[in-house]
């Protein structure tokens, strides 16, 4: 008994050097970090707006309500809960269901579920009114929420923001550093009931909100753009197509669009197919609106000039020692000016150009547009198409490259070596920002790009002239205007296909004084019956929007 009464004393003793001597630096350790508190205080992620200022995304706070269901007691709380319910106009039934969800499957794991959201609220009121039934278990967050107000309009643009808030892609993803702002955060104290004690704050660091980030996108222009998508996919069905609007003297984007789009706000429900930005990452061979290239390009070296004929009845002609086939035309033709050559889009007639510039001139030429490399997007996973070095071609290859075949361009590519006529012979650079603020003033603006000049403006100009040729349709208004159709054959298992084909568009307008460049790209259109020729499926929504934005832009 008594060595029993001097054994407790014993471990009484060491227990009380322990904590007072061998162990105090661990407990008194211990003791801080339950004391001491350290908040994060979140920023306010920063707006994207267009040229005139309309808010394309923000940001805005919810409060989440939920429910720890390991804390929650239902049988106690049952008439609280009832309430509850009934504060939230929601189904008892329903309320129940989550507090009793204490479980979560993640892959093959079963785990602990310590938080089930049960609805969002937009009132603190409605806050502090839940929190006055002190249903245990239950309290609110406050949560940043993504809002986009024009929704799928311009989805490929914005990219979106994810349920983690994490930026996903578009300019939300590019600009992310601009707009994600930094995080402040707080050092407390806080009492047995783990409140914070304000007036025991040592430290409150406020957060710096996200900039604003100005695009050159006209929202107006780009709900054009949207609505001719719609158009587009309701008469011909395609497998997807693109629009690109820009001005013809900075290389600002007006506008971007595809088909297929998702809606930013409700993301989860669409295909990561949905929201791949085509117009810049999807490639196919450009057909005849690449003929501006090769044609350009002999009237620039003064190979060929308007008095310059072309015998386009020849099927081949000799190249490399060998004898070559040319390429059929889709009208059989005889002798061709120049220009007729350009006007009536033949492919022999282009195809001797290319033999008289020579495959390296031509891979020059045709590298100085702009193809084979990036644009200078810079973002959505942009692809520099193909354009295989003269190295790499075989006899017919210079035949072919001047019709836009044995080449893989983007739309956003062939819009911008298109605007080279319409600007004078220069190459730009896509331009997609124009400045970043703070709300009060702009800390950061972008300019223009050149990145080269291709062209004389001579050569530029008479390129124009001829182009500016209503072959395919007047616009109202008396609007005039220049471009090229371009129809190809898809290549489907190595060959080329007679029944998928690609349809396009590119061009500007008004003709004497560019100020706008449209280029309409539509993959895969279901026609009634023959070919879904550039000139049926993506010529008249160049019509329709080239109308529609000089009357909107008073040009």
């Amino acid at each position: 008994m008594i060595l029993t009464i001097a054994l407790c004393f014993a471990a009484l003793i060491y227990r009380i050097l322990d904590l007072s001597y061998f162990s105090r630096a661990h407990y008194l350790a211990a003791i801080e970090k339950a004391r001491h508190v350290i908040g994060e205080v979140r920023a306010m992620r920063g707006s994207i707006v267009d040229r005139n200022g309309e808010i394309l995304a923000t940001s805005t706070v919810k409060i989440l309500i939920g429910v720890d269901p390991y804390a929650a007691d239902i049988e106690r709380d049952r008439g609280k809960i009832l309430i509850l319910a009934d504060v939230l106009n929601m189904p008892l039934g329903e309320v129940l269901d989550k507090f009793s969800r204490k479980k979560l499957i993640s892959g093959e794991k079963i785990l602990r579920c310590r938080w089930v959201p049960i609805c969002s609220v937009d009132e603190v009121e409605l806050l502090h009114a839940i929190e006055r039934l002190q249903v245990k278990g239950v309290y609110g967050l406050h949560k940043q929420v993504r809002m986009y107000p024009f929704a799928s309009t311009c989805a490929h643009i914005t990219g979106f923001v994810n349920q983690d808030e994490e930026a996903v892609c578009g300019v939300e993803r590019y600009m992310d550093f601009y707009l994600r702002g930094q995080d402040g955060f707080i050092v407390s104290e806080r009492d047995g009931r783990r409140r914070e004690l304000a007036q025991c704050r040592m430290q409150n660091i406020p957060a710096n909100d996200g900039l604003d980030v100005t695009l050159t996108v006209d929202v107006k222009i780009q709900q054009m753009v949207a609505d001719e998508l719609k158009n587009i996919a309701e008469i011909f069905h395609p497998a997807h197509a693109s629009i690109i609007v820009s001005d013809a003297l900075t290389g600002e984007l007006l506008a971007l669009g595809n088909y297929p789009t998702y809606d930013p706000n409700d993301y989860g429900k669409y295909s990561f197919d949905d929201m791949r930005n085509r117009a810049v990452s999807d490639t196919c061979e450009p057909g005849s609106v690449f003929k501006i290239v090769a044609s350009s390009l002999v009237f620039e070296d003064g190979l060929a000039g308007d008095d310059t004929t072309f015998d386009c009845s020849k099927e081949t002609v000799i190249n490399r020692g060998t004898a070559v086939k040319l390429p059929k035309d889709h009208t059989p033709f005889g002798t061709l000016s120049y220009v007729d050559v350009i006007q009536k889009s033949s492919n022999r007639g282009v195809a001797h150009m290319g033999l008289m510039l020579g495959e390296q001139r031509m891979y020059e030429g045709v590298k100085l547009f702009g193809y084979g490399a990036k644009t200078g997007y810079d973002f959505d996973s942009e692809s520099p198409g193909i354009l295989y070095p003269p190295s790499k071609w075989d006899a017919m290859t210079i035949t072919r490259l001047p019709m836009g075949h044995c080449i893989a361009a983007t739309p956003i590519q062939t819009n911008y070596a298109m605007t080279v006529l319409a600007n004078g012979g220069l190459l730009l650079a896509p331009q997609l920002f124009r400045d970043v603020s703070d709300g009060r003033e702009i800390l950061l603006k972008f300019e223009p790009k050149i990145r080269r000049r291709v062209l004389s403006k001579t050569t530029a100009d008479h390129l124009r002239n001829i182009l500016n040729n209503p072959n395919h349709g007047k616009l109202k208004h008396g609007i005039t205007y220049c471009g090229k159709t371009g129809t190809t054959q898809k290549i489907i298992g190595g060959k080329y296909s007679h029944e998928k084909h690609v349809s396009s568009f590119s061009g500007f307008f008004p003709a004497n004084n560019p100020r706008i460049v449209i280029t309409i790209v539509v993959d895969g259109a279901h026609v009634k019956s023959g070919i879904a020729w550039g000139r049926v499926a993506a010529w008249p929504a160049f019509k329709s929007l080239a109308e529609k934005i000089y009357q909107y832009l008073d040009l």
